[in-house]
């Protein structure tokens, strides 16, 4: 028979998940003071020269060939390409039972988008104007819809994935997914670099405040019956 392990001994399975959670604590304050500093320099105007410096520079390298795909291929990142992407792997999830994945998700993608709306109207910052632009877009700029859905959806699958052994293909499809709609934002001079970002750190408090709920002992009580 194997040694008994001693009462209080703490396997090394339950010290990674305890450090997953402090490192998923550090990330989830690091991104609110990130946010709450940025929305502060970006009420000031003191992000103006860097942001106006950033999207020239972008516009510099316009080529033919983007002008014309950008436009198209930015709305991976809106309504319709995210509502899209999220019914897929929400059905990905479903169809292996994964429920708690599922709603992990949805509830990402769903709350970063009424997040998005509220924090608009409160900022209330206006688009660059910078040059002739290849689309329009109604409304205020600050924090980017695109950026936090695209970042809300890539950072929920990467989550959900990472103990499963499609860890790196979520984490992989998370960075390129959420750094080609940012920069297709940025590309198309429609959000400054800073709308982009405010967008991502919003969307990293969301989704990993969702992913902390979800695995805490209130949330194993109420979600018990779901696998």
């Amino acid at each position: 028979m194997g040694a008994k392990r001693p009462t209080g001994t703490i396997t090394k399975k339950q010290a990674r998940f305890s450090a997953g959670l402090l490192g998923a604590y550090v990330l989830v304050t690091l991104c609110a003071l990130g946010f709450v500093r940025l929305a502060w320099e970006v009420r000031e105007r003191e992000t103006l020269g860097f942001d106006e410096a950033v999207l020239t520079a972008i516009n510099h390298a316009s080529t033919p060939f983007l002008n014309s795909f950008m436009p198209i291929a930015t709305d991976v990142g809106g309504f319709v390409g995210v509502t899209l992407l999220t019914v897929v792997f929400l059905g990905l999830f479903i169809a292996k039972n994964e429920y708690r994945r599922a709603l992990l998700v949805v509830v990402s993608v769903a709350g970063a988008a009424l997040l998005n709306i509220v924090l608009k109207l409160v900022f209330t910052r206006d688009r660059p104007d910078l040059w002739e632009q290849l689309v329009h877009e109604a409304g205020y700029s600050f924090p980017s819809g695109h950026a936090m859905a695209s970042a809300a959806l890539g950072l929920a699958l990467a989550v959900a994935l990472w103990n499963s052994r499609w860890r790196w293909w979520g984490l992989v499809f998370a960075v390129v997914y959420i750094a080609f709609v940012g920069y297709s934002r940025l590309y198309l001079g429609v959000h400054y670099p800073t709308d982009i970002l405010a967008g991502w750190l919003v969307s990293g408090v969301w989704v990993l405040a969702i992913a902390l709920l979800i695995r805490s002992k209130l949330g194993h009580q109420a979600l018990r019956n779901l696998p």
